[in-house]
């Protein structure tokens, strides 16, 4: 009865948004993916093959300029075709409230706030969105506020509740995030600088718990950082993004202490047969003590397949957390020979920085893997393109884990339908 109510009443105010409007402006938005693949996952020769689907709908309610509020419902994310249950039905979450926020200025100012669940993160780094916080993915709750100063520099604050532990009886045991950015923009070059601060409850500890991932230090404690964005355009069409954070955890319990950082840059240069592109990364990997990784709660998409790059719904790997990994990459992008069909191909290797001794992280300074993509984009219509994403990932880690049983290379082939509008 539930789901059934959600239903009827995102369809009526989909109807309501297309009459006229009294008090409010409505405008919808939705994107809808359909998504088939084939591959393999955890190199162990495992083979998976799925069908998904998702639709994403937004409704934006504008009173005024300085006015409106914005909800995104999601549909069907999760199932599989086929996935049902006895009687043929989907599983109960198949609706849910992606995003749902307040947009407003304060009068007689320039500041504007937005309060409530969206895509909140500190700037977007060299290789996309900030593996500290970062809002490609997983929306979050929190408050931020944007003051411009002048045309060239602007203030940013936030606040963000990153985890509650719903056990507590006196719901004290929150992770709660802080943060400060100044934007800054010239000709040629843009960027920001930004610090920020966490406080880590003892229970709020669970990994991916309301957008936090294996990157959240265990226990009680302070997490700090400060890190830059920057992008340089003076000899356009060459362009070179670059970024760096540190970052640190002091906890309650001091064996829990821990610090680290990265860095990372990518180049490209416009051509008319496609755009090169060259970048690397490092991310600093923790000690034979479990020390020397950065704390972090972002979003890391560096490749299309290991690290969550492509735009298929059903990407057996689709990692975020990067820490413990250096990396090269090369390839081009927007390469097109025929009318509407771009194609992009990306090679990385990717090799461990954590030391084997150390417990933590997915990969040491003995394992290694390469990754070759190819992302193949055909557009049909203005609101409809075709994906094929394709990808392979070769195996060369350690002995340790090929004994383990991960001796086998990874591959994928994705075939997606993309609606948007």
């Amino acid at each position: 009865m539930k789901k059934l109510v959600t239903l009827l009443a995102a369809a009526g105010m989909v109807v309501a948004a297309s009459a006229p409007a009294n008090a409010v402006d409505v405008k919808v938005d939705a994107r809808y993916r359909t998504s088939f693949a084939l591959g393999s996952n955890g190199f162990a020769g495992d083979n998976v093959e799925s069908g998904l689907h998702r639709m994403r709908l937004g409704l934006t309610m504008a009173a005024s300029e300085n006015l409106s509020a914005y909800v995104q419902f999601q549909l069907n994310h999760g199932n599989q075709w086929g996935d049902a249950d006895k009687h043929g039905r989907y599983q109960d979450n198949d609706v849910t409230v992606r995003m749902l926020y307040l947009d407003w200025t304060v009068p007689g100012t320039s500041i504007k706030v937005r309060s409530g669940r969206h895509q909140l993160g500190l700037p977007a780094e060299a290789f996309g969105t900030n593996s500290i916080l970062g809002g490609g993915y997983g929306n979050r709750e929190g408050v931020v506020v944007t003051a411009p100063v002048t045309d060239n520099f602007g203030l940013t604050a936030l606040w963000t509740r990153l985890a509650v532990d719903g056990t507590d009886t006196d719901a004290s045991n929150n992770d709660d995030m802080f943060a400060v950015t100044a934007n800054l923009k010239f000709d040629g070059v843009s960027g920001a600088v930004y610090a920020a601060y966490a406080a880590l409850d003892e229970f709020a500890a669970t990994p991916k718990k309301n957008g936090w991932n294996s990157g959240r230090p265990a226990g009680e404690g302070d997490a700090y950082w400060v890190g830059f964005t920057s992008t340089l355009s003076f000899f356009d069409p060459f362009t070179l993004k670059l970024s760096a954070a540190y970052g640190t955890f002091e906890g309650k319990d001091s064996a829990n202490d821990t610090d680290g950082w990265n860095v990372q840059a990518k180049a490209s240069y416009k051509t008319a047969f496609g755009t090169p592109v060259l970048g690397a990364w490092y991310f600093s990997g923790a000690d034979e003590d479990g020390e020397g990784w950065m704390p972090n709660a972002g979003y890391f998409a560096g490749t299309n397949h290991y690290y969550d790059g492509f735009a298929a719904l059903n990407n057996p790997h689709g990692n975020t957390n990067n820490d413990g990994t250096w990396a090269v990459q090369a390839g081009i992008e927007g390469v097109s020979f025929l009318s509407n069909l771009t194609h992009d191909f990306h090679v990385t290797y990717v090799e461990g920085t954590n030391d084997k001794k150390s417990g933590h992280g997915t990969f040491t300074e003995d394992d290694a893997f390469v990754e070759l993509s190819l992302n193949n984009v055909y557009k049909i219509y203005k609101n409809l393109a075709i994906r094929l994403e394709l990808a392979y990932i070769i195996n060369d880690f350690s002995d340790a884990k090929q004994d383990a049983g991960f001796d086998e290379d990874d591959w994928f082939a994705g075939l997606t339908f993309d609606f948007r509008f």
